[in-house]
């Protein structure tokens, strides 16, 4: 009788897991999802690709985090006047290079130049950019025509470059016939910005010829940079 009551008096098993689930919880033991300890969770515990973008706070993560072998950092350097960037390291620091000069010019012009003319005609001109200084070059190539009286013939070409000039002659006799005479006058001067161009002025020794002989003029300029000025 005694074996039979001590077995009906028995917990069930629902009773049993009910009790352990009721010790646990008045204990402490459990951890809600949001409050892990510290240092509880480390690389092993982070599923591949759980992290995004999303869950890094903006601006947590900077240079002093980040590694730079890995990502480019933004480039903050820059260059001088008439250098370019050459190269950006990880860091974003830049090296410069000098850049090639720059080129002005223009294309061959023709122009008549009157004879015994008091004002230059204008043959070629380019504008040069400010903040550096040029060499310019140009062949004005000049082209006489004879007329019935023979003529000593002299032309003048300035090549000036902003402030700056150079003048040069150049003289032929021209016979009362004949095909026309042909020389030129190489021109180079250095100066500043501005304005770079070729003028000429012709005159002839005999003033008394009915026709004076014709004289045009065809040239170009060309204008390299060649330092800053600032």
């Amino acid at each position: 009788m005694r074996l039979h009551s001590s077995l009906r008096h028995r917990p069930s098993p629902a009773i049993v897991v009910s009790s352990i689930a009721l010790f646990v919880s008045l204990g402490g033991v459990g951890y809600a999802a949001t409050e892990l300890p510290h240092n509880s969770v480390g690389n092993s515990q982070i599923r591949n690709g759980a992290v995004s973008y999303r869950k890094i706070r903006p601006g947590s993560v900077g240079t002093v985090r980040a590694n730079t072998n890995q990502l480019q950092v933004r480039v903050s350097g820059s260059c001088a006047a008439n250098n370019a960037i050459a190269s950006v390291d990880s860091i974003g620091k830049v090296s410069c290079n000098p850049t090639l000069p720059a080129e002005f010019g223009t294309t061959n012009n023709t122009a008549s130049v009157p004879t015994g003319g008091t004002t230059p005609t204008t043959i070629s001109s380019v504008a040069l950019n400010a903040g550096t200084t040029y060499l310019a070059f140009a062949n004005p190539t000049i082209t006489v025509t004879p007329t019935a009286t023979a003529q000593h013939v002299t032309v003048s070409c300035t090549l000036t470059v902003g402030s700056n000039t150079q003048t040069r002659s150049g003289s032929v006799d021209a016979p009362g016939t004949g095909s026309a005479l042909v020389f030129s006058i190489p021109l180079q001067v250095a100066g500043p910005s501005g304005t770079g161009s070729v003028t000429c002025q012709s005159a002839t020794s005999d003033t008394t010829a009915a026709t004076a002989a014709a004289v045009s003029v065809t040239s170009a300029v060309n204008a390299l940079q060649t330092a800053s000025n600032s």
